[in-house]
């Protein structure tokens, strides 16, 4: 039943204000952060493994006009990959017959791509959380939560290009990592709704999930199975029969794993690089939670924490959930953390590359909540507060309550001499600033010289020049002067040139 609260749509953490309007307002802000990241990708073009992934599927596109033989080519370049290189084989394949194969226009679409994939999962994680595991009876409140989480996840990326602007990082990273996010989702949803159809086109879906999360990036391949497999025995002992359900996708999923991991190209590679034994990986995670959590919490998080902790307090009310083990909780979230260095320090010796960072710190800050969310609903639950005699007085007390958490969130954001210097590391003004100066259209322009180039059928030996624009959000790497170096040799072969070097600007 609704309280009083509810009725009068009258919701404290908003400072009373009805939390449907906080819910549009926090949506149009959300999307007047994203217009200027998605507006950059105008000038986005590929890059590096963009050419050599896209190669075989491209040519065939180029030569034939075929959707069909370009996706032929796309399988071929899945073949030779897992062969050669690694068993990331649903990776290879969305990065072999992605959008740009057929027009280098749709390279523009990766920003916007990315983005949406991390906020459908967002919203609808905060939906399934909310509303239907802590039973709050307001949607407007789940809104409110994947707005935040959405501008949280995106804004506080570890390494922006290779989130957002590369292709080849994002889809191998971001895509697969956001697909592990609805599968999370997914596996709730079926085992709470009672809609026996959604049920069963949920565990339809998952199964397909589980085929691009098992061929993916090895970071996101280890702690999935690991996080849903804890999901699925904590929604077997709650729900018994229809966790049943699940067992078809997570089958799937550790199938695809073994095919993944088995893969022959994965020693061919790993003999590139000497890691660190199983046990010693391990350890060496843990270390890595520690170090990169010193590095990940910055004043834009513990902001965003502070704001959260209202709202979190009204969603677990609702809830009969007990909130009897935090420190369970905690250290289970670090153990899921961990498995996200795991593969690295076991295949590299290092932590992972600065894109296998993205996806980490994604999971970090999503278990960052849902453990400021258990901490708070244990307190709520497990303590008794002394409640004033004076119901008036109580009420506006509670009303202000919000207010005084502004407080710190303000003396943060102002006084803290970080901000300004971690203003540069907010997205949506680093890709305000690249426009507002010119720097994205100038290395469009260049991009569009090289084009021309790389185009014409008469240059068989393509001598391109040195961007002289290079935004940090567009360019990754580039050619040299050395028409044997990788990168040369894939921009060549994805144009058909006999070769392809640079030349580099005068000093």
């Amino acid at each position: 039943m609704k309280t009083e609260k509810e009725k009068s749509g009258k919701f404290n953490p908003f400072f009373g204000i009805d939390d449907k309007y906080v819910a549009v307002i926090l949506v149009a802000f959300f999307v007047l952060m994203m217009i200027p990241i998605i507006y950059l990708g105008k000038y986005n073009f590929m890059k590096a493994d963009d050419f050599s992934y896209g190669d075989e599927a491209h040519v065939a596109f180029a030569r034939t006009g075929s959707v069909i033989e370009a996706f032929k080519g796309a399988l071929v370049s899945v073949k030779s990959g897992y062969q050669t290189w690694q068993g990331t084989f649903s990776s290879i394949f969305l990065m072999s017959f992605s959008p740009y194969i057929f027009n280098y226009r749709f390279y523009k679409l990766v920003p916007a791509i990315m983005i949406t994939m991390i906020t459908l999962s967002s919203f609808l994680l905060s939906y399934t959380v909310v509303n239907k595991v802590c039973n709050c009876t307001k949607k407007s409140v789940s809104v409110i939560m994947g707005a935040i989480l959405s501008l949280l996840l995106i804004e506080r990326l570890y390494t922006v290009p290779g989130a957002l602007y590369w292709y080849n990082a994002a889809v191998h990273y971001i895509f697969a990592e956001s697909i592990f996010f609805f599968m999370a989702s997914f596996y709730i949803l079926i085992c709470l709704t009672d809609k026996k159809v959604l049920m069963i086109a949920l565990s339809i879906v998952s199964v397909l999930c589980a085929v691009e999360v098992g061929g993916s990036n090895y970071s996101t391949v280890v702690t999935a199975p690991v996080t849903l497999i804890t999901l699925t025995v904590i929604l077997f002992v709650t729900k018994k029969k229809r966790a049943l359900l699940l067992l078809p996708s997570l089958i799937v999923l550790i199938v695809c794993v073994i095919i993944n991991v088995a893969a022959p190209g994965n020693s061919v590679r790993g003999g590139m690089y000497e890691g660190y034994p199983a046990l010693q990986s391990i350890l060496l995670s843990f270390k890595g939670v520690f170090d990169f959590t010193l590095k990940w919490i910055d004043v834009y998080t513990i902001a965003v924490l502070i704001l959260l902790i209202p709202i979190l307090k009204k969603c677990v009310e609702n809830t009969s959930f007990s909130f009897r083990f935090p420190y369970f909780v905690f250290m289970y979230s670090v153990c899921i953390v961990a498995t996200g260095f795991t593969s690295s320090y076991y295949s590299l010796g290092s932590e992972g590359l600065s894109r296998t960072q993205n996806v980490i710190k994604m999971m970090w800050q999503i278990l960052l909540i849902v453990n400021e969310g258990y901490f708070i609903g244990w307190i709520t639950k497990n303590f008794n507060f002394k409640k004033s005699g004076n119901k008036g007085k109580d009420s506006e007390n509670k009303k202000r309550v919000p207010l005084i958490l502004l407080v710190p969130v303000l003396l943060i954001l102002t006084l803290q001499p970080a901000f300004l210097k971690d203003l540069g590391t907010i997205p949506t003004y680093t890709a305000y600033e690249y426009v507002r100066y010119g720097f994205a259209q100038a290395y469009w322009a260049e991009s569009m010289e090289r084009l021309a180039i790389l185009e014409n059928p008469e240059i068989r030996n393509a001598v391109l020049k040195e961007h002289t624009s290079k935004p940090f959000y567009l360019y990754i790497s580039d050619i040299n002067d050395n028409p044997e170096y990788w990168e040369n040799q894939c921009m060549a072969s994805y144009y058909q040139k006999d070769t392809v070097v640079l030349e580099y600007n005068e000093d």
